[in-house]
């Protein structure tokens, strides 16, 4: 789903005139739509990144190469805004194809931001906040759900598997969830049941933002608020911004912004166990929970990450083809972001990114 607050028409025109770039551009060949590439070096910033190179790290260089060179391609990866690589906690790799200057600005990471609220789910039960994701969210919202007596059986856990059972599609639903002026849990929960609860895995932006107005109603604050105190900040990452539906509720489901660099911070955190500065910041055990396999239909699905067991991982994904891999086993993360509003014709693959620096980490 194209997360902007513009209508229908409007996304069709920039997705037209995003086409027309690229066609013109493909027949003249008068302006690049990328930098010229001069390798991955990172910068150093005093921001809490200890730079290494892949020599030390045991990467293989060429194969790092071959990656960063593929999003500097004409041909390839056209929506590439930034591409970086961690090794055993150390960024040893980055690269700005579009323009140096996307180091340091805020991103719209889209669904990406679904792994985050599961990441605060379980800070939440760490904090007794919520009691188990076997509870009902009619437990923590009674008074946003209608007469259906079938909704008061969703589970915090059928949300947070995406098999809540609620008719929310992405292609209608989500727009109307940011357009709606009223209530915005009533609205998710206002659609009728096509499921029964707990049945079949429906991806959707619905139901996570479910999840964090429980987060935000047992914390006594917004679900942004919640996250800079007890996740953001603690991992030294204090310039974000979290979009909210009218009524003031963060978006559960997307509209979280980040930096490429800080988004790194979030996947040090995870191949870490959730310990950061010899801190538990998240119990390991949720993470684990989090990312084995819980729901999903072609491709295995945690509580909001996706599962790639072939290369010994998981990802937050978003639209975009934005992407936040973690392979824990060869303390591994990579981040790639893209032009975040374009349709899925030029996102290319970005696993394909992360498969290639996976065989690279020896």
């Amino acid at each position: 789903t194209i997360h902007l607050l513009i209508s229908v028409a409007m996304k069709k025109s920039i997705i037209l005139a995003i086409f027309s770039g690229f066609i013109l551009t493909s027949c003249l060949k008068d302006k690049s739509l990328k930098l010229d590439y001069e390798g991955f070096t990172p910068v150093q910033l005093n921001d809490g990144w200890e730079i290494s190179s892949p020599a030390k790290e045991h990467v293989d260089q060429a194969l790092l190469e071959e990656a960063f060179q593929r999003v500097y391609s004409e041909d390839r990866f056209a929506m590439a805004i930034s591409l970086l690589v961690i090794r055993n906690g150390k960024l040893i790799g980055e690269a700005y194809p579009k323009s140096p200057d996307d180091i340091s600005r805020l991103h719209n990471l889209q669904s990406i931001t679904k792994s985050f609220t599961s990441l605060l789910t379980g800070i939440a039960l760490q904090q007794g906040l919520i009691g188990s994701i076997n509870d009902p969210v009619y437990q923590y919202l009674p008074e946003d759900f209608d007469d259906d007596i079938r909704k008061r059986e969703i589970s915090l856990r059928n949300c947070l598997t995406m098999r809540a059972g609620l008719d929310f599609d992405n292609g209608e639903q989500t727009e109307e969830l940011i357009r709606h002026e009223g209530n915005s849990v009533k609205y998710v929960l206002s659609l009728p049941m096509i499921y029964d609860t707990g049945e079949l895995f429906q991806y959707n932006d619905g139901v996570p933002h479910l999840v964090g107005s429980v987060i935000a109603k047992q914390s006594g604050t917004s679900l942004e608020d919640f996250a800079s105190e007890n996740l953001l900040n603690r991992i030294g990452i204090t310039d974000f911004r979290w979009e909210k539906a009218k009524d003031g509720l963060n978006f559960g489901a997307f509209s979280l912004y980040l930096t490429p660099r800080d988004l790194a911070k979030a996947g040090r955190l995870l191949a870490q166990n959730g310990i950061w500065e010899g801190e538990q910041i998240i119990e390991s055990s949720w993470i684990t929970q989090a990312t084995d396999v819980q729901s999903g239909s072609d491709t295995p699905y945690g509580y909001y990450f996706w599962l790639y067991p072939a290369i010994e991982g998981y990802m937050m994904y978003g639209h975009g083809g934005q992407i936040l891999y973690v392979c824990p086993s060869k303390s591994l993360v990579v981040v790639y972001t893209a032009y975040p509003y374009s349709n899925e014709i030029v996102w290319d693959d970005p696993v394909q990114l992360a498969e290639i620096i996976y065989r690279a980490a020896l």
